[in-house]
């Protein structure tokens, strides 16, 4: 029977039938005209390892012990064709070598392909940290972006704060893609008590500054009105100094809007502080304000007319 494995004939043995059948027979491949003509010939001998050809559909079978498993049909593939992003060198054999060609895009670490038409694909590059893969404005294509603030989210946009220091000190940063700037200035003092500092937009000098201050002191609900137009620059009332009497305080927020606007900005701000003298150790100024200017606002430079000694600005862009 088929699977006996290997005999050696020696000289004089006998051939016997039972070894004609098993070892010359049922393990050679039988050729048959097709799958029935085989059926009706090793009816009742069929056993597990026989091998069988069918010039029919010109295919080599082997018989598992419970059906016949092709092992091989001659021209089951011709040719080898080549998709979207895909090369074939020697396509019709004896062996075709398939290439990703698309990867020939690839240029850097963090590249992405997208399609740009049928067929057609073009390489994106990476971002920059912290941006999402967004939409073009003709959504015709990808592209990286700043992303998205939810609920009026605030980025910081000068990294950990900047530390007022000198006489003038600048803080650059960009504001595209906000629609507002929120500005923190936190623990100013300077060398001596002055009438506190100063704010200039893109370093500007010239008359381009309005603004309309109230102030109240410690001293009851005195307002004091101040208006100034056509200022080179805004005055932060926040007069603070070295002495030890009084708790020396300077915090101011303000608020600039619409800053990649080229045309006027509208600001407000809000401060307090505290000085040496008994009559008004602390007081709080507010005040709304025009920067007449037809430029995006890029820096902010505060200036005193001593020095500073403490103090850290924080810019915030607000989506």
């Amino acid at each position: 029977m088929a699977g006996a494995g290997y005999k050696l004939f020696n000289t004089g043995d006998v051939l016997t039938a039972a070894q004609v059948n098993t070892y010359l027979n049922e393990q050679t491949v039988m050729v048959f005209a097709s799958s029935a003509a085989r059926t009706s010939a090793l009816s009742g001998v069929l056993a597990e390892g026989m091998m069988s050809y069918l010039q029919d559909t010109n295919s080599v079978e082997v018989y598992n012990g419970s059906s016949w498993v092709n092992v091989g049909n001659a021209g089951d593939i011709t040719e080898v064709q080549a998709g979207v992003g895909i090369s074939i060198a020697s396509g019709t054999g004896p062996i075709p070598v398939i290439t990703n060609s698309s990867t020939d895009l690839i240029t850097t670490a963090g590249d992405i392909l997208y399609g740009t038409a049928a067929d057609t694909v073009a390489r994106l590059g990476i971002g920059t940290a912290g941006q999402v893969l967004k939409v073009n404005s003709g959504a015709t294509a990808p592209e990286w972006g700043a992303a998205a603030g939810a609920g009026g989210g605030m980025t910081l946009l000068n990294s950990g704060g900047t530390s007022l220091s000198g006489a003038a000190t600048t803080v650059s940063f960009t504001s595209t893609g906000y629609v507002n700037l929120h500005i923190q200035v936190l623990g100013v003092k300077t060398a001596a008590d002055t009438n506190g500092y100063t704010v200039r937009i893109n370093g500007d000098t010239a008359a381009n500054y309005s603004t309309m201050r109230s102030n109240i002191y410690d001293t009851g609900p005195t307002w004091d009105p101040n208006n100034s137009i056509g200022a080179t620059s805004i005055s932060i009332r926040s007069p603070l100094g070295t002495s030890s009497d009084y708790y020396k305080l300077g915090q101011m927020v303000m608020d600039i809007y619409s800053p990649n606007d080229t045309s006027q900005h509208f600001f407000n701000w809000s401060c307090v502080g505290s000085n040496t003298t008994l009559t008004n150790p602390w007081y709080m100024f507010n005040s709304l304000g025009i920067y007449d200017a037809s430029a995006a606002i890029s820096s902010l430079t505060f200036t005193t007319g001593s020095t500073f000694t403490a103090g850290t600005v924080y810019v915030y862009g607000v989506k």
